[in-house]
């Protein structure tokens, strides 16, 4: 197998010759262990807000939901950020990469500070509409909600400074932050939700609270590494790249959008089925995402290597790296997805307030486990095809699959088999996806990929 060159490291003197499949691993493995710690925040507040019965629960999993849907605008400026970074840092234009994290930074704040006040007034409506919850658990969906709303534009600058980190390929700096980010929320959920150790007893808030503070405290982290990278934020930039951001950025916007609003029907569909069942599903789901969180691993390496090389003009060295990456990624996530099936029941237990909600929950993650394959291929050829430049093609298959083989199957067989019928349409959809996606990756590759910088 060809080497390939390693051109950005403070630490490297001069340029280092890798493998396709080293420098894959190399970036991955970091970001793996990143996205599982990502997962464990949803996890952490899983397990501690259990304790306060399923009705929290399920008001943790609705308002999961709603997050989902309000942060997708987060990819008008992340996905062209990775894009345009990796691009810009593969092509040796350091200081253009810090104008880029600058634009996007305060234009795209401004942005998030108008968004999140116009959530901020329409979330309890939003929640009635989309989950049908009443009472005590409407109350707690609301209450972590709107909290969490509050601190979208922490999540925000945080998520900005750590794409740019990852853009570099130096996946052991983020990997640092994001496990300090994640023992300070740990340390927090106990602490505010049962007020030990005199802290106040704020319950279900208490949750919501640790998870905003927690990600702030990795903001001051992130901009000494960036600094130390040569990569800080220039804020009167002049470089004029706003434009490109939200042409790029567009797409993937879009897409983010009409698929959380897909998947904010789903979840509609299973909540409606009883409290019960929605708890199960979140505690699953929450389970599952130390699968398919890694699998977000996976798709950012193959954005920012296939970037990199895309900014060096090396289409075709792009294309084999992303395909290894994709080989990779696609492998962990089915052999992981095969251990998760097969030992649910196990893995449930801690998280469930009683017999019939461990039983459904380790149902939903047999059915999950067995699809991450589909799901890992999906992922990683939509990253590898976003970090040659192109936002469209990711954005077209991912939400008619969406719509044509889970949502619309979700709400029809949810009446003859339950929560069961929900669950078989996410199996079909994501090996849908995965396929088209990978066949496109094959045949197309060379015509997708667009160097912007």
């Amino acid at each position: 197998m060809k080497p390939i060159v390693k051109y950005f490291d403070v630490k490297a003197k001069e340029p280092v010759e890798e493998t396709y499949l080293t420098r894959a691993l190399k970036t991955t493995i970091p970001l793996v262990l990143v996205e599982t710690i990502s997962s464990l925040y949803s996890l952490a507040d899983t397990y501690f807000v259990s304790g306060l019965g399923e009705e929290a629960l399920a008001g943790v999993g609705v308002a999961g939901y709603i997050l989902w849907l309000y942060t997708v605008v987060f990819a008008l400026f992340q996905v062209p950020l990775m894009i345009l970074v990796s691009q810009s840092i593969g092509a040796g234009l350091k200081e253009k990469a810090q104008g880029i994290i600058g634009e996007v930074c305060v234009k795209g704040g401004f942005t998030i500070l108008i968004v999140t006040a116009t959530y901020y007034v329409a979330s309890p409506l939003f929640l009635t509409i989309q989950s049908g919850l009443s009472g005590t658990a409407y109350d707690n969906a609301l209450t972590y909600l709107i909290i969490r709303v509050a601190g979208l534009p922490v999540f925000y600058f945080s998520m900005c400074f750590d794409t740019a980190i990852i853009a570099t390929a130096r996946t052991k700096i983020t990997l640092l932050v994001n496990t300090l980010g994640l023992t300070a929320n740990i340390i927090l959920d106990p602490l505010l939700i049962y007020g030990y150790l005199g802290f106040p007893k704020l319950g279900i808030a208490g949750a919501a609270y640790a998870t905003v503070i927690s990600s702030a405290f990795t903001i001051p982290l992130q901009l000494y590494y960036l600094g130390k990278m040569g990569l800080r934020p220039a804020i009167d930039s002049g470089n004029g790249f706003f434009r490109k951001v939200i042409s790029l950025g567009a797409p993937a916007f879009l897409e983010r959008l009409v698929f959380s609003l897909g998947n904010n029907v789903y979840a509609g569909v299973i909540s409606r089925i009883s409290p019960r069942v929605m708890a199960a599903h979140n505690i699953g789901l929450r389970i599952e995402s130390l699968i398919y969180m890694p699998g977000f691993a996976f798709a950012t390496t193959a954005s920012t290597l296939v970037g990199q090389k895309i900014g060096e003009g090396k289409i075709e060295d792009a294309r084999k790296v992303g395909f290894e990456t994709i080989k990779l990624g696609a492998l962990a996530m089915g052999l992981l997805g095969l251990v998760v099936a097969f030992g649910g029941r196990i893995l449930v237990t801690p998280f469930s307030p009683d017999e019939e909600i461990a039983a459904l929950a380790a149902t939903y993650l047999l059915i999950a486990g067995l699809s991450e394959l589909g799901l890992g291929l999906s992922m990683v050829v939509g990253g590898a095809i976003r970090g040659a430049g192109n936002t469209k093609i990711p954005f077209l298959v991912n939400t008619a699959s969406l719509y044509l083989f889970r949502v619309a199957p979700s709400i029809i067989l949810s009446r003859p088999l339950g929560v069961i019928g929900p669950w078989l349409a996410m199996f079909i959809d994501v090996y849908a996806r995965g396929l088209i996606l990978l066949v496109v990756y094959r045949r197309m590759f060379h015509k997708l990929a667009v160097k912007h910088v």
